[in-house]
């Protein structure tokens, strides 16, 4: 890759709202990302694709599939400097398994359920080529 960047994320979490009886939990993801240009030109309208992605909490599911993705052109200045970038926020509603009464006496399992948050990948792009990627551990075994 002759102009290549790094591409350094760092996913942030924000837990908007928890019922503790149902177990729901509802929180929001974001990734901060940022593009360093170590070459001597100017990368001018190169695209920054992001993915997050949820894994599907019903049971016999078990899939990871993206919850939401997007691009957005960016300019990253020579020679060493970089250019922040904030994806959009993004919810993920999820209920973990537990126990409701169901009577005086009895009890009844709920299974989980939902879309928990399970990882990113973020690529930059000039023209056809992939000059930057930055990939969560998590998917990089989902995309092998």
């Amino acid at each position: 890759m002759a102009d290549a960047v790094t591409v350094m994320v760092k996913p942030e979490k924000e837990t908007k709202s928890v019922d503790r009886v149902k177990e729901v939990y509802t929180t929001v993801h974001w990734l901060n990302v940022r593009v360093t240009n170590p070459s001597s030109t100017k990368l001018e309208g190169v695209t920054l694709k992001w993915a997050l992605y949820a894994s599907n909490l019903r049971r016999g599911a078990d899939t990871i599939s993206v919850e939401k993705s997007g691009e957005m052109k960016i300019t990253v200045d020579a020679s060493g400097r970089y250019t922040d970038v904030a994806t959009p926020k993004v919810s993920f509603v999820y209920t973990r398994t537990h126990s409701e009464r169901s009577g005086r006496r009895s009890t009844k399992l709920v299974e989980e359920s939902g879309k928990k948050y399970h990882g990113f990948h973020v690529q930059v792009i000039n023209g056809d080529a992939v000059i930057g990627e930055a990939v969560s551990e998590a998917i990089k075994k989902h995309l092998q």
